[in-house]
């Protein structure tokens, strides 16, 4: 906490810092002085401090010498950018919205200003050592490694957004920063996100999940991040839930999750029952005042969630589901029948073993599990 409020304000005094976290005094002057010793952060007597009694005030400020490691999120509205210093401390997160027509060019510099301001001003030279980049559509791969080349925001659905024509984000983010670039699916780096620092930190086998306008999910096996070879691990919303009758999905196929619980698909199905709530939130107020519509709604998404999840922990076992997104914002509606589901259908040997937690990091997932995966996450190094 206290690395990032002097990263988020440039540069303050202990006092002021006792004064931002409600922390006590001595947990404070501990923290400072750890990251002081750390080369985290430096120290300068404040300008005008007439040398009187007691001992000089000292402002704080981020060290900008030390290595910088960026972590950004674009999607279809917004950039966010997350700042890590070489011993993979969280040190900020920043992010502002962007018109869905905004182009690559213009994403690539609304984040190198986020950077700056996060980084107190300036982005010295070298100083950056490493960007990863969260993306919200596949990744297409080039031979090992990939370079993420990728058509747009949210490439892959009907109606995502193409700022222009095929760019590699990589190199456009590498020409910007002069550092080494990752590009990777965002729900993957949200899963790392919640590993590093989240709802799941130092958990090395987890599965995340979000539900929000698409649904998909990350998978941490053995303290490694699984990507797959063919950079498509996480898919979890086309996973067929309707073998007949099914929706149509813009991946082509029919009754995918997506087509069930992702929030459009959630409004679409709650409005043919009459219902007329406009958006998510309004459709949380729908289900706490008990409205048939609403809660019928609710349930049938998170008995078939709750199934999808079911079949994954019984597979991979992981100790840990992460669960976050829009959607879980209307509450008990969702996640009640979600967790029966769950524990109906997990074998006896999983059940007692997994925890189901509420995701933390909330929209800044994406950017934290991009600057964990280029600052040296232990589960950073893909499988």
């Amino acid at each position: 906490m206290v690395l990032r409020l002097v990263s988020h304000h440039g540069s303050v005094t202990r006092a002021q810092l006792m004064d931002l976290s409600g922390l006590p005094r001595t947990t404070v002057y501990d923290a400072v002085a750890a990251l002081v010793d750390s080369g985290a952060i430096t120290t300068a007597q404040a300008a005008g401090d007439g040398r009187g009694r007691g001992r000089p005030v000292e402002r704080l400020s981020l060290n900008p010498g030390r290595a910088q490691f960026l972590g950004i999120e674009f999607t279809r509205r917004a950039t966010r950018v997350a700042l890590a210093n070489d011993a993979c401390q969280l040190m900020g997160v920043r992010g502002a919205e962007e018109p869905s027509t905004a182009g690559w060019q213009d994403r690539v510099r609304t984040a190198h200003r986020l950077a700056r301001t996060l980084a107190g001003g300036s982005l010295g030279p070298g100083s950056v050592k490493g960007v990863g980049v969260g993306i919200g559509g596949p990744v297409a791969v080039r031979g090992v490694g990939g370079t993420g080349s990728v058509t747009g925001v949210g490439v892959g659905g009907t109606g995502a957004a193409r700022p222009g024509p095929e760019v590699e984000v990589a190199h456009l983010v590498r020409e910007r920063f002069a550092a080494p670039v990752r590009v990777e699916r965002g729900y993957r780096l949200a899963a790392l996100g919640e590993a590093t620092w989240g709802a799941a930190a130092g958990e090395p086998d987890l599965l995340s999940v979000s539900l929000s306008r698409e649904v998909g999910g990350g998978l941490i096996q053995a303290g490694a991040l699984h990507r797959g070879p063919y950079a498509t691990a996480g898919e979890l919303g086309h996973v067929n839930v309707e073998r007949e009758n099914g929706r149509p999905c813009h991946c082509g196929g029919h009754g995918c999750l997506e087509t069930v619980a992702s929030s459009q698909a959630v409004l679409d199905r709650y409005h043919a029952c009459g219902g007329l709530a406009s958006d998510i939130a309004d459709l949380a107020v729908a289900a706490r005042n008990a409205e048939e519509a609403a809660c019928r709604v609710l349930a049938e998404t998170g008995r078939a969630v709750g199934g999808v999840l079911a079949a994954l922990a019984n597979t991979f076992a992981p100790a840990v589901i992460v669960i976050g997104g829009a959607l879980t914002r209307t509450g008990t509606a969702l996640m009640d029948p979600l967790k029966r589901e769950l524990h109906e259908l997990v074998v006896p040997t999983v059940r007692p073993h997994l925890s189901l937690r509420a995701a933390t990091l909330g929209t800044t997932a994406t950017a934290c599990g991009a600057v964990a995966l280029v600052a040296g996450a232990p589960a950073a190094n893909p499988a």
